[in-house]
């Protein structure tokens, strides 16, 4: 992963809508030192990609966004040769995650994609709640501090470079851990098939309420443009 700061005058107002907020991001096409400004009522670019805003300073007119480096693509292939004074448009943001002030439990599952999504919503819940965390990753060399007011429970679930595993390490911790506390609200984030199983372990397995559950479709295997709004809820 690759952590890029992005600044611009433009970024001034600019505040997320809780944490798992996201944004889009436009980038150059082939050819182009930056991108097409977006018009209104015009067409969908098609080097954008959905982002959640890891960080925001509103003094600095800075914001924090991490990019999973996997290869050829719009987004990857930016972030992989990003240098200071290259151009690209932000839009956003859109609406989050609502942490539920009444839950004293929380399960967050979710691979390396949805890691900046964990990250802020562990920022937002407070002290004296529980959050057992469950994140999927290529190698163990992906792991790195995350820090909570909550009481933290993680572990790092290697997968591989192999992408069609996707989402076999988290539902095989997930039925080999301990049992899912009645009360805890649970946050699902990953590439979209997966997420559906899981999703379906949770109800089927677990005995999770389907209410208690959010999940949301991050990135699909061999798909190019993967929408943004995939919550799983036709499984």
């Amino acid at each position: 992963m690759r952590r890029i700061t992005l600044t611009g005058a433009e970024l001034e107002g600019f505040a997320p809508a809780g944490p798992a907020s996201y944004i889009k991001l436009i980038f150059p096409e082939p050819g182009q030192t930056e991108p097409t400004r977006p018009l209104p009522d015009g067409p969908r670019a098609v080097s954008m990609r959905t982002y959640t805003p890891l960080a925001v300073r509103s003094e600095t007119l800075e914001v924090d966004v991490d990019f999973v480096l996997h290869g050829e693509g719009p987004a990857s292939s930016w972030a992989a040769q990003a240098t200071v004074g290259q151009v690209l448009f932000l839009m956003g943001p859109g609406p989050g995650y609502a942490v539920d002030p009444a839950a004293t439990q929380h399960l967050l599952i979710a691979d390396d994609s949805a890691l900046p999504a964990v990250e802020t919503i562990l920022a937002a819940l407070p002290a004296g709640t529980q959050a057992r965390v469950l994140l999927e990753v290529i190698s163990e060399a992906e792991q790195r501090p995350l820090h909570s007011a909550a009481a933290l429970d993680v572990r790092w679930l290697p997968r591989g470079s192999d992408h069609r595993s996707a989402g076999v390490p988290l539902a095989k911790a997930l039925r080999e851990g301990p049992a899912i506390d009645a009360g805890a609200r649970i946050y699902l984030a990953c590439e979209a098939a997966a997420m559906r199983r899981v999703r379906q372990l949770l109800i089927d397995e677990l005995g999770v309420e389907r209410s208690r559950i959010v999940g949301r479709g991050y990135w699909k295997l061999d798909a190019v443009n993967h929408p943004d709004h995939d919550y799983g809820e036709d499984s």
